[in-house]
């Protein structure tokens, strides 16, 4: 079949996949993956956190953190240690280098924007828009928790961090 012929949702997955494919080679030259970054930038959010913390914010279960931590660990990227109190807890830091690595990922990605000087502005404010017409991303706003303000009342660098902070794999 043509990809013309393609429904939308095949276009979105391929092109995701894609996507992808092209941060992880980029992502390579520092050692790391999408996921791996993805790990990174929550252990720069947080001093120390346990596996199962780390896990529950990458918003994936426990054992699959395992790996990827092994590998990251072996790159030296975070340390992990026992719990003192617990010897079965591991407790998960950032090291220099993660930090290193995390600060030139930053800087490859406002290179890259700066590059694309709004070259995919409408193809952003497309997938923005599709998302939102797929359901959106509320989110809690002031203090009470039952306030929910739609996505479409985010500015868009908002809505994305939104949208960064949901699992989308999940079925």
């Amino acid at each position: 079949m043509d990809i013309a012929q393609w429904p939308t949702n095949r276009l979105l997955n391929t092109a995701a996949r894609l996507s992808a494919n092209q941060e992880n080679e980029r992502l390579r030259q520092l050692g790391t993956t999408h996921a791996g970054l993805l790990t990174l930038r929550v252990l720069g959010r947080t001093s120390a956190i346990t596996q199962v913390e780390l896990a529950r914010e990458l918003r994936v279960q426990a054992q699959t953190t395992g790996k990827l931590l092994e590998r990251l660990e072996t790159r030296g990227l975070i340390q992990r240690t026992r719990s003192d109190d617990d010897r079965r807890v591991f407790i998960v830091s950032l090291s220099a280098e993660g930090k290193a690595v995390l600060q030139r990922a930053q800087a490859m990605e406002d290179e890259e924007a700066q590059s694309s000087m709004g070259s995919d502005a409408v193809l952003r404010a497309e997938l923005i828009a599709h998302i939102r017409d797929l359901g959106g991303f509320p989110r809690l706003v002031g203090q009470g928790q039952n306030e929910h303000a739609d996505s479409r009342d985010l500015p868009q660098d908002k809505f994305a961090e939104e949208l960064a902070g949901h699992d989308l794999t999940a079925g």
